[in-house]
Parts: structure tokens; C-alpha cells; sequence
């Protein structure tokens, strides 16, 4: 029986397109609540939290078409 390597599934997931937006929606979330905050500005603080689950989102598709991490295909079978 040949054991998976746990690394190509992240490498696969390092090459995925859908990386960049994730990452751009992550990056305006927390940098609008960093900015509103540091303008006492709360309505752009609050509107760019609205990115951030975005973001997560999109990081969790990745990480399940690539079986990654909670996602990954296990031996055990539920009958």
C-alpha cells in the first residue's frame, strides 16, 4: 500500500488561480479595518470586514479541491 505525500497537495494548492483573489480580498479586509480604525472611521472599518469571509472562503475552495489539511481524503469509511 503506497502512503500519499502530504506536500504535493500543497504545492498543487500554491499553483491555484483562485490564490490571488483570496489573498487580495484578505489583504482590502484587513487594511481597511487597519485604516478605518486608525481614522476612527467605523463604517469602513465595518464594510471592509465584509472581505474577510470572502477570503476565507475562496481559501477553503483551494484547500478542498486540493484535499488539504481538514479536507484531505481519509481511510476510514462510514458505512
Amino acid at each position: 500500500m503506497e502512503v500519499p505525500n502530504p506536500t504535493t497537495g500543497v504545492v498543487g494548492a500554491l499553483r491555484s488561480h483562485l490564490l490571488v483573489p483570496a489573498f487580495v480580498a484578505l489583504v482590502a479586509g484587513v487594511g481597511g479595518v487597519v485604516f478605518g480604525f486608525s481614522h476612527d472611521d467605523v463604517v469602513t472599518a465595518l464594510g471592509a470586514l465584509l472581505f474577510i469571509p470572502s477570503a476565507l472562503l475562496l481559501f477553503g475552495i483551494v484547500a478542498k479541491r486540493h484535499e488539504i489539511g481538514p479536507f484531505g481524503s481519509t481511510s476510514r469509511r462510514t458505512d
